[in-house]
């Protein structure tokens, strides 16, 4: 462990079900933003409750939650959205995210037909409040994310009811308390879609089954919850169904606009009918059973998408020459799921 003369100023949570971070490890010492502790939390699902019990670990004011298969874009993107936050009316600091260079053909093709895989670069910082008056979300993910820990305790952090959905939950508690979300000028990360139909589907599953917890929890989202207990609502699920072959072409997208698009973008369609299938399981599961939805474990222990790294290291990089100070001590907590 190194430690730092007058302590860190930022706690990078880093949740992880297999622990291997060796590769962000060794991203995140190369970072101009020396004042930091690390905690990686491991094998805790669903993501809520890994976030929430890293967030009890840190010692520090800002919370910098960090997926363990992201990669930084460059060597000030911590600093930046550090630096943003000292406007005390912004709660939530975010990064673009974009591609890697190493995707697969597969991923080019989500990333182009399926919302939300990849934001544009900002060249100002940009507000992206989610709508308090209808459903909708913000730019901001908590793939890469910033957020300062009075708020944090002030909304009661994440809810880990949500198997999925927690962190549009979260920013939305957050936007209510009047707060502004905001992401970062020139500050991105790269992130890997699904690299498989299987890996697509199960995780849109899962997003249309924490839709229905999400808009049961929060009512006032209006997230124009579909009442499976009403003959008409099974009508248009009927009627969903049998348009299969024309929902091939004719493609409705929430973000980052409401809008008809036409054209053959079969991987949108698979999502969009997998997110039907999370909803309609969802459904049913909830109104069989009080109390929380079970964990979609399938999704939580799915290995994270990284390239081959070398084994697990917490060894420091030395840094630039610029920048040659104490890197920040690393906490790395293993906690094991009740």
């Amino acid at each position: 462990m190194n430690t730092t003369t007058t302590g860190p100023k930022v706690s990078i949570i880093i949740p992880s079900w297999t622990g291997e971070v060796s590769r962000l490890m060794k991203n995140i010492e190369q970072q101009t933003l020396r004042d930091y502790e690390i905690i990686v939390v491991r094998k805790v699902s669903p993501a809520a409750r890994a976030r929430n019990l890293g967030a009890q670990q840190a010692t520090t004011d800002i919370l910098l939650f960090l997926d363990d298969d992201a990669y930084l874009g460059h060597e000030s993107v911590l600093t930046t959205m550090v630096e943003v936050l000292e406007n005390e009316m912004v709660a939530v600091v975010g990064a673009s995210q974009q591609m890697p260079v190493q995707a697969s053909p597969f991923q080019h093709a989500v990333a182009r037909q399926v919302p939300r895989y990849v934001s544009p670069v900002v060249q100002n910082n940009v507000v992206s409040n989610p709508p308090l008056n209808g459903y909708g979300f913000t730019a901001i993910t908590t793939l890469c994310c910033a957020v300062r820990r009075s708020v944090f305790e002030e909304v009661g952090g994440f809810d880990e009811e949500l198997p999925t959905g927690e962190d549009t939950d979260f920013f939305y508690r957050v936007r209510r308390l009047s707060y502004n979300l905001v992401v970062a000028a020139n500050c991105w990360v790269y992130h890997e879609p699904p690299a498989s139909i299987r890996s697509l589907v199960r995780k849109n599953f899962w997003y249309g089954v924490g839709h229905v917890l999400e808009a049961r929890l929060r009512p006032e989202r209006g997230m124009l919850l579909l009442p499976l207990d009403r003959w008409y609502s099974l009508l248009g699920l009927l009627a969903f169904l049998l348009a299969f072959p024309l929902a091939f072409f004719v493609h409705y997208y929430f973000s980052p606009k409401h809008q008809l698009v036409f054209g053959f973008r079969p991987l949108k369609t698979l999502s969009s009918y997998a997110v039907l299938c999370g909803y309609v399981y969802g459904w049913y599961t909830l109104s069989g059973k009080k109390g929380r939805l079970p964990e979609p474990a399938a999704l939580a222990r799915e290995p994270a998408l990284q390239h081959a790294v070398s084994p697990p290291s917490i060894v420091p990089l030395e840094p630039a020459a610029s920048a040659r100070q104490s890197p920040g001590r690393i906490k790395s907590d293993s906690f094991s799921c009740q």
